[in-house]
Formats: structure tokens, C-alpha cells, sequence
């Protein structure tokens, strides 16, 4: 079992079969990853000539179906330049924080140079007012569900943590290094009433910032990386969640919060595995649905993996089949190691 977890906003490899000799980059709290093309979008600059070259000689693995940046870049080269001469003009820009591979990410969620323009210029005045590119590199900030006290989350993490039943209510990991983050949430686990009472909707967007930021800072380096286009996989894991645990006012605020920031990361979020549905959730849909955006909608997929050997196709663009956790069809351990 060669499963990389994301220890408590770091990045561990635990005595597993097949553990990389940089296994251990992220435990000193100042992460060093392999050698990137280009470093990561709120760490360094754009490409040199040297890191462009090497960015053509690499993601070329036929086995993955992730599309290489450099084919991207080559085929909206034109658009990108266009895109760049409107968005420099902004007092916001910066061509060390908002290179090629960043404005990419806008020309292909909103297709229109026009509609890129109006959200990345949103988004770079969104992070000087709320001062995110001082962040710098967090991506050892990622909640690690098997310690959960650890100093090194931000607060407000800790907070909405405190309503999670157990360590299993949210959880992140990197099952392979070199692919996407995962993001397990299970509704049975997390007490929506509590949250609902305790927290604010500015409470619950600071939490999905703050957790949008450290997962698009690690994608951007595995992008970078490996030469190929890297998103996240979320799953809901309904098992064991009934009706009597829905709560309209969580899950109101919930779409309420998303909907303010899903302009702010594009192309993060590549799937979202709803596991295990119960029948209730039908009614529940036909209400929910036309109030999410419709570029989520679009990325929803309803699995039930222990009856249906075939659901596994769904996970598998993210993780490899000998990582993926044997509950959601494929040959890893438990979610909760």
C-alpha cells in the first residue's frame, strides 16, 4: 500500500511499500518538493527560457490522461497574450504571482478572453484586499485528520473542526505524489446544527479559503511539476447519513459560501463523488440543484461502489487503483489511515 497522506497540513509518506526518497519534504514545516518547472503561483516568479524548456520534455507518459501544459499553453498561446495585456494594466497585477500557466487556468474554466479577464481581475484585487499572496507557501497548512491539534493549522480550521464527530468528518490526502489532493468529507460525522450555530457565513468563507488556497498552491506544484494539468477530487461519503441529520440552513450556507470564491480558483476542482446516496437525497437534489453553480453541477457523479464494480472508473483519473481505499473499489487501506 503506497498511499501519500497530507500529515496535518504536511505532506508524509508512513512506512509504506514504495516511499519515495523525498518522502519526508514537507515535515519540517517548510516544504521542498522535487525540482518544479516552474515554481508555484504565490512562491516565485514565471518561467525562465530554462524552465520553459524543461517544461516541454516533460508529462509525457501516455498512461495519463491529464492534458500537458505544454499542449495547452501552445494552443492558447494567442488568448493568453490577449488576456495578458488587459490584466497588466490592473495596479494588482504582478508578473512574478500571475504568470502563463495562472491565466491559463482562467481562459479555460470561462473559454472567452473577455470572461477570463473579468475573473482573474477579480480575483487579484480579491487577493491584495485580503492580503493572500502574504500567505506565501501553506501548503503544510492542510488539516491532517489523524492529528488534528497539531500548531500548525489556522484557526478558524480548528474551529469548524471542533463540530467533526470524529477524525474521519473531513479529510485530505495525496494518495499519489505525483496526482491530485483528495477531499473526503462525511456528512454523518460532521454535526451541521452546531456549525450552523457557531459559526458565521464569513466564518465558513474564511474556512474555504484558507483550505481552497493550501489545496490550489499544492495542485499548482504538481502541475508544474509533472508537466500536466492537476486537479482535486472531492467525495461526499453519505454512508450512514439519513434525512434526520440534513440541515437546510448549513447546507444554504454552505452553497452561499462556494458560490462567493468559485471564481477565485479555477480548474481546481476537477470531480466531486457523491458515495452512497440514500433514497431521501432525490427530493433533496431537485431543490439543491438548480441553486449551484452549473459549473459544479456538471461535475457531479452519484457512485455506489460496493454494488457497482464499475464506479471505480470514477475515481481513477485521480488516484491509482492500488491507492485508492478499498471501501470506494479499489486495493488501498482504510480512509481513515
Amino acid at each position: 500500500y503506497a498511499s501519500r497522506v497530507l500529515h496535518l497540513d504536511i505532506i508524509i509518506c508512513q512506512g509504506m511499500v514504495g516511499t519515495p526518497t523525498n518522502s519526508n519534504q514537507y515535515l519540517s514545516g517548510k516544504p521542498k518538493p522535487k525540482q518544479r518547472i516552474a515554481r508555484g503561483q504565490h512562491v516565485s516568479p514565471g518561467f525562465t527560457e530554462e524552465q520553459m524548456a524543461n517544461l516541454y520534455t516533460m508529462g509525457e507518459d501516455v498512461k495519463d490522461d491529464r492534458p500537458l501544459i505544454k499542449d495547452l499553453l501552445e494552443h492558447h498561446a494567442v488568448e493568453i497574450d490577449e488576456l495578458r495585456t488587459i490584466i497588466e494594466k490592473e495596479d494588482t497585477y504582478s508578473k512574478d504571482l500571475y504568470d502563463e500557466i495562472w491565466m491559463l487556468r482562467y481562459l479555460l474554466s470561462h473559454k472567452k478572453v473577455s470572461k477570463a479577464s473579468d475573473a482573474a481581475i477579480k480575483t487579484m484585487r480579491y487577493r491584495q484586499e485580503k492580503k493572500l499572496n502574504e500567505l506565501g507557501d501553506i501548503r503544510n497548512k492542510i488539516i491532517d485528520h489523524r492529528n488534528r491539534e497539531d500548531g500548525r493549522t489556522f484557526d478558524i480550521q480548528k474551529k469548524y473542526l471542533q463540530f467533526s464527530r470524529d477524525s474521519t468528518g473531513l479529510m485530505y490526502a495525496q494518495p499519489d505524489l505525483d496526482r491530485g489532493v483528495v477531499e473526503i468529507v462525511t456528512p454523518s460525522k460532521l454535526d451541521m446544527l452546531s456549525i450552523v450555530k457557531n459559526m458565521s457565513l464569513d466564518d465558513v468563507l474564511d474556512m474555504y479559503i484558507l483550505s481552497n488556497e493550501i489545496v490550489y498552491q499544492i495542485l499548482d506544484d504538481v502541475t508544474r511539476r509533472t508537466g500536466r494539468l492537476t486537479k482535486a477530487l472531492k467525495i461526499l461519503d453519505f454512508t450512514d447519513f439519513g434525512l434526520s441529520g440534513f440541515h437546510w440552513q448549513y447546507a444554504r450556507r454552505d452553497i452561499a459560501a462556494r458560490r462567493q470564491i468559485e471564481t477565485l480558483y479555477p480548474q481546481l476542482l476537477g470531480k466531486v463523488v457523491l458515495v452512497n446516496v440514500g433514497s431521501w437525497f432525490a427530493t433533496m437534489w431537485k431543490v439543491m440543484k438548480p441553486i449551484l453553480p452549473k459549473s459544479s453541477v456538471e461535475k457531479i457523479s452519484f457512485v455506489q461502489p460496493g454494488k457497482n464494480a464499475n464506479d471505480v472508473s470514477h475515481f481513477l483519473k485521480y488516484v491509482s487503483a492500488d491507492n485508492l481505499w478499498e471501501r470506494y473499489g479499489g486495493g488501498g487501506k482504510k480512509t481513515s489511515d
